[in-house]
Formats: structure tokens, sequence, C-alpha cells
């Protein structure tokens, strides 16, 4: 069985599972996943790698960020960035797991700039600096 999220941002996200040919939707809540495990057991039927990427992701608190390589080096996978990155453009669980406060080595908010002008906002809004559409990086926004 693979999930696959609808794209529905609230505290209830819906998603399809699909499973030899059946969909049913399940929903979801914000308060359901509260720790590392809940985040392992729902993402059971994903790859080990993305189950990590997500896991070490959700940990990242409010008002900190964390680099794709940061991410790459804390599952163990340090030449895996560019993995981690798509791993995240395809986050079945947000805004449970955090995706937004992951952003690129030197600050900066890759792909679309509509959708990186979401996430700077919504970094902006815990209280993470930016200049020029970039994080100012230092040791006390850095997970």
């Amino acid at each position: 069985m693979r999930v696959y999220s609808t794209g529905i941002a609230s505290s209830l996200n819906r998603h399809l599972d699909v499973d030899m040919g059946r969909t049913a939707v399940r929903y979801v809540r914000k308060e359901d996943i509260k720790t590392v495990e809940d985040i392992v057991r729902y993402l059971s039927n994903h790859s080990d790698f993305e189950t990590a990427v997500y896991a070490a992701t959700f940990k990242i608190p409010k008002g900190k960020v964390c680099t794709y390589h940061g991410i790459a080096r804390m599952i163990g996978k340090p030449k895996a960035t560019r993995a981690v990155a798509n791993a995240l453009h395809n986050n079945p669980l947000y805004p449970i797991v955090p995706c937004w406060r992951v952003v690129k080595s030197d600050g900066g908010f890759g792909g679309e700039r509509s959708a990186a002008n979401g996430r700077r906002k919504r970094v902006e809004e815990e209280g993470v600096p930016t200049r020029n559409n970039k994080v100012v990086m230092s040791k006390e926004v850095l997970f």
C-alpha cells in the first residue's frame, strides 16, 4: 500500500490509500503524530530513506532551519543532498513534517518562486531572519 497526499493543508490531512486497485480516503490528524515513532509507523510503506528524511525533518523546532545537506548528514547519507530535497518535495505528512524549515546551504529556498516565497514567509513567521529572500545563516537559527 502506498500513500499519496492530495495536497490539503489543514490540521486534518487527506491521503489516498491505494491498495490492490481499491481507493479509500484516510485522514491523518496532526494530533495523531507526536513522535518520531508515529512518523515511522505511519510511513511503514515508504522507503527507509524517505522515512529517515521525514523523521529527521520532524525534529526541526519552530524558529530553526536545517540545510538539505544537514538532513543528509543526520541520516548517515552525506552525499544524498539532492535525494533529500526530492523526498521533501513529495512530503506526505505536510504540515506535520515541517519541510519549509529545510533550506539550501546558502540559506535560499529552492523550487518554484511562488512555493519558495511561501516557505520563506512561513519561516519568517516562525522568527527566522531573512535577507534578500534567504535565511540569514547563523548558529542561532541552524538546527
